[in-house]
């Protein structure tokens, strides 16, 4: 009998009632395979460099080719094997940043200051007495470099192509509600007011007292909880929202009007984070699909959102008690070929590859939580348990050259789980492996977690019960 290995994950606020669970793997779908869904492990990482000593604050791939890092208090220039050339310092080393180019410089903004490095010349410096005094955050779009001022509902634009000239009455309100200004965002061509509790979209008229103006209609009770959570990615919008009514859930807008993506297992995990308005998100493509990720703000696990599948799972660093916590990555960018990321606690970068089956050395623990199997109340026998695997991905020597898949059953709705038991997923070579498990016990309600540590290729496409 066929029983359900892919999905998303889903626990539910009562475990017995649904406890499926995906860590370090991603579904995939596909009507023309031997099954219509697989498992597929998600990239590891390997160490680049170490890049300053602070936690990685923030990453940019310039249009011209050139790659910079925010470490701690220092931007750095890093080149195709990640060395590093300092380009300036920054006023704090701590906290959440938006980064933006407009061809010529770059702009930094870390919640009160913008900074700019002008490429030509790699000069550093901050605009002189500037109009929005304190800055939030900063954006590009149509020539314009766009801050909205620190607690304030204004947005100030800069002189075209030069973000080190702001003229002190080149600003604007958002005015269609009191709440303050949190992010300014381009996205879908537009220019996004994302406040406390509503949004704002604009676009540029030309006009010559203001070149943005608000969208007639273009206003919605909704706005956003975690201000660094925005991220533009794929001819949309995506952010985490909140309104007046309380904190929401993940929300996408390819128009003027949002869709809710998150789904209630996601959100309970949202609502348990103790800093939410932290919590900060990259996007990035890879495989074919495109995530969208959100991480810190006390997150437990970084919570993934696959555009391609429509499915969440989460990513996780397995810690040295053995325990699941936030994924390293704080930050990602495209340069040198690579996805290189930023490590959330100190100064190293990563290359995150699919071709990489651990975390910088560390183990890589992949799982997956099944649907909860019930018949109707009746009591069953599995006698056996035959999963999917590619096998014979075993490494020719050292750990991983006998790679395992562990099963714990739980009978009591993954409350409590069992020992682990091993099946060999093959040895280099080994194609006609079968990954069993036997004897598995009589119960009510059954729940399996199967998960790999070996650093291997890890693909799981069907599960059978014999």
């Amino acid at each position: 009998m066929k029983i359900g290995l892919v999905g998303p994950t889903a626990q539910a606020w009562s475990l017995p009632f649904n406890a499926e669970r995906t860590v370090n793997l991603f579904p995939v779908l596909d009507k023309r395979g031997k099954e219509v869904a697989a498992l597929y492990g998600t990239p590891g990482i390997e160490t680049i460099s170490t890049v300053g000593v602070g936690g990685i604050r923030g990453c940019f791939s310039a249009q011209n080719g050139r790659a910079f890092i925010v470490s701690g208090s220092t931007l750095y220039e890093i080149d195709s094997v990640g060395a590093a050339t300092s380009r300036g310092a920054l006023n704090q080393s701590s906290g959440n940043i938006t980064i933006a180019e407009n061809g010529l410089q770059l702009a930094i903004c870390d919640g009160t200051t913008v900074y700019i490095l002008t490429y030509a010349s790699n000069a550093f410096a901050s605009p002189s007495s500037p109009g929005y005094g304190t800055a939030a955050t900063i954006v590009f779009l149509d020539s314009y470099f766009i801050v909205n001022k620190v607690d304030t509902g204004e947005l100030y634009i800069s002189t075209q192509y030069n973000g080190l000239l702001w003229a002190a009455l080149d600003f604007a309100t958002a005015e269609s509600s009191p709440d303050g200004l949190s992010r300014v965002v381009a996205a879908v061509g537009q220019l996004w007011l994302l406040g406390t509790s509503t949004t704002e979209i604009w676009t540029n008229t030309g006009a010559a007292a203001f070149p943005f103006q608000r969208i007639s209609g273009a206003n919605l009770e909704l706005g956003i909880s975690a201000p660094h959570s925005a991220v533009a990615v794929k001819e949309a919008l995506v952010w985490l929202g909140e309104d007046r009514f309380g904190t929401g859930g993940v929300y996408m807008a390819t128009g003027i009007r949002p869709q809710k993506i998150s789904t209630e297992p996601i959100e309970l995990l949202l609502q348990k984070a103790t800093k939410r308005s932290e919590i900060v998100a990259f996007a990035y493509q890879q495989q074919g699909h495109t995530f969208y990720i959100l991480t810190g703000g006390g997150l437990a696990t970084s919570l993934v959102y696959d555009f391609t599948t429509k499915m969440w799972h989460e990513r996780a660093w397995l810690n040295d008690e053995g325990e699941f916590e936030l994924h390293r990555a704080s930050c990602c960018m495209f340069a040198f070929n690579k996805h290189i990321v930023g490590d959330r606690e100190n100064g190293k970068i990563y290359n995150m590859s699919m071709d990489v089956y651990d975390d910088a050395g560390q183990p890589l623990r992949r799982e997956r939580i099944y649907t909860h199997l019930v018949d109707e109340g009746k009591r069953m026998r599995y006698n056996s348990l035959e999963i999917g695997f590619e096998v014979g991905v075993g490494l020719q020597n050292g750990q991983g050259s006998a790679p395992v898949c562990s099963l714990q059953l739980s009978k009591d709705g993954a409350k409590e789980w069992s020992t682990s038991y091993n099946a060999s997923i093959g040895a280099v070579g080994k194609y006609q492996t079968k990954v069993t498990f036997r004897r598995l016990g009589i119960a009510e309600t059954m729940t399996f977690r199967v998960y790999v540590t070996d650093p291997v290729k890890v693909a799981m496409s069907g599960s059978y019960l014999l």
